[in-house]
């Protein structure tokens, strides 16, 4: 009927439509990955088909492993780490100031000598000589100045623990949160996958139906029109889990890419 054509044509047109504005977006993101690469936007980047990236199945790991990994290895608690230690340098000299301290200061100084003998026609002579110096010095009284500076530096390494502290707290979370997206995104790529088998399925049945005459064909296109946005759903769900495991290796401060394979030419 003229209906059905118009509803066909409307569905055309906003298919196009959406269609351009996919376009537009992979050249955006093309033009941003060339950018971030440090090349022109314009350079054409060969990108490798998502068929052909492995995808594991699993995290294969407990969220605690990974925990354990990212604190040990995350460069930004390694710096906080580093300022407590600085604080405790810092105490540790303040403390000695309390203390006396013993120096020595030496000066040695060689001498040679040359002489003219009757049975050797030269002779040498060699001599070290010189000086060595002992003192002790200890500040009796210096207005509460080392008390300050020790309390000062007490008070910076209490600070940096605290910063440690607060940085635990926000890997871990930061990883728990990695962690449950990645699962999430496993759940639904498998959903995803279900959802475009029964799609195929259900497209096959009702292009056989209508082979048969008993389905039209706006049967047919509707039940294509779902396997295209199953297929999309599904090639979302993948890319879901690659943008999850990389995020995931972020947070634990693992390589993003462990095994990397020759570009091919």
């Amino acid at each position: 009927t003229l209906t059905d054509v118009l509803e066909a044509r409307s569905a055309t047109a906003q298919s196009q439509y959406d269609l351009q504005a996919v376009l537009g977006a992979e050249e955006i993101a093309r033009g941003d990955l060339a950018t971030a690469l440090g090349a022109s936007a314009a350079t054409k980047v060969r990108v490798e088909p998502l068929s052909e990236v492995p995808t594991p199945e699993s995290v294969g790991e407990t969220v605690e492993q990974v925990t354990y990994r990212a604190l040990d290895q995350r460069p930004d608690l390694q710096a906080e780490v580093a300022g407590v230690r600085l604080g405790e340098a810092q105490q540790k000299e303040a403390r000695a100031a309390f203390y006396p301290s013993l120096s020595l200061r030496a000066n040695p100084s060689a001498q040679s000598v040359w002489v003219e003998q009757q049975t050797l026609r030269w002779g040498h002579t060699a001599d070290l000589t010189g000086g060595a110096a002992l003192s002790l010095n200890w500040t009796v009284f210096d207005g509460g100045a080392r008390r300050s500076r020790l309390a000062q530096a007490e008070a910076e390494t209490r600070g940096a623990e605290a910063q440690v502290s607060a940085a635990r707290d926000r890997i871990e979370d930061e990883v728990w949160a990695a962690y449950s997206n990645l699962n999430t995104a496993f759940r639904q790529r498998e959903a995803a996958t279900a959802l475009l088998e029964s799609a195929t399925q259900s497209y096959a049945a009702a292009l056989e139906s209508y082979n048969y005459g008993v389905r039209n064909l706006l049967d047919v296109t509707a039940a294509q029109k779902v396997l295209a946005q199953a297929r999309s759903a599904d090639i979302l769900a993948r890319t879901q889990v690659l943008t999850a495991i990389a995020d995931l290796a972020f947070r634990a401060g693992d390589s993003i890419q462990t095994n990397a394979r020759r570009p091919r030419p």
